[in-house]
Order: structure tokens, then sequence, then C-alpha cells
């Protein structure tokens, strides 16, 4: 009977070191994952130059649905809200195709058409990132630069096109 007792104490004791080190093991994993996610203090110290719409292309940019999608996104990205590339995969794949298959007609350019492009691979690399546990903040804050960039010159480019249109140059004859 005294065997039989010294083995289950042996028993239990084994089980609860297991059982702290698995404890332990999670809490490490959790500590890991918060000095991997960025905050909005983080993004907020990235330098680069935001462009902002001008009066002239309101209008035009307002009618381009998925740039106002694509708008709030990046707002919510400045804030750390990552929910956009993370939560529905169909809408962020329809938004991103629809991008460059929508550009208003008074836009349609081919410097503009390749910013968009710039941007919809800025995107997509910004959700790879997003979604895999390897990349490392000094990675992923490296990445939201890239898309936020990309964003504020597709802005300056439109801005640009209806600033030329609006010059009237005079040419000698």
């Amino acid at each position: 009977m005294k065997f039989i007792s010294t083995i289950l104490i042996l028993v239990c004791l084994i089980s609860c070191k297991k059982y702290s080190e698995v404890t332990e093991q999670k809490i490490e994993s959790e500590v890991v994952k918060d000095t991997l996610s960025l905050s909005k203090k983080d993004i907020a110290k990235i330098k680069y130059l935001d462009y902002g719409i001008d009066a002239k292309a309101k209008n035009t940019l307002d009618s381009w649905l998925v740039y106002n999608i694509i708008s709030k996104a990046v707002e919510d990205l400045k804030n750390a809200n990552f929910d956009f590339f993370i939560e529905d995969e169909a809408v962020f794949a329809s938004a991103l195709e629809d991008l460059d298959t929508t550009i208003p007609e008074n836009i349609n350019t081919a410097s503009i058409r390749a910013r968009v492009l710039v941007l919809k691979t800025k995107l997509y690399k910004l959700e790879e990132a997003t979604r895999l546990t390897t990349t490392s903040k000094k990675e992923h804050l490296l990445i939201v630069k890239e898309v936020l960039e990309a964003f504020s010159y597709v802005t300056l480019l439109v801005n640009k096109k209806f600033e030329k249109e609006a010059q009237n140059i005079i040419k000698p004859q």
C-alpha cells in the first residue's frame, strides 16, 4: 500500500511540473506576440509625406468607390487597425481586383495606373505580412510605411493631373 501511494505522489508531482511548463510557455508566447504587434504610437512615428485630396480632385475621388474603401483601410491602418487585411479575404481580394479596373475615365492615365499597381502590390504585401506570425515588428513597420507612401503617391498624382489640366499655358507661335 505504501508503494502505491508513493507512486501516486510521484505521478502527481510530475504532472504538476508539466502543467507549469505549459503555462510558462503560453505566457512567453503572449509576451513575444505583444512585442511584435504594432501600436498606434509605432505607426505615428513613421515619417513620410502624406498628401491630401485637392478640391479639384475631390469629386472624382469621391465617386471612385474602391479608392474610398482603400482610403478607409489606410486611415484604420494609421490607428493600428489591421481588420481590413485580416477579417474577410473575399472583400480584400475584390477591392484590390476592382482597384485598377474601376479607375475613373478622367484620371485613367498610364502614370496613375502604374501608381495604382504599386499600391495594389504593397497592399498584398501588407496583407501577407499581417497574416504571418513570423514577421518581425521592424519588417511590419517598413511594409506599413510602404503602403502609406504608395497611397499618398496615388493621391498626389491625381492632384497633379487636375492641376495640370487647370493650367492654361499659352504656346508661342
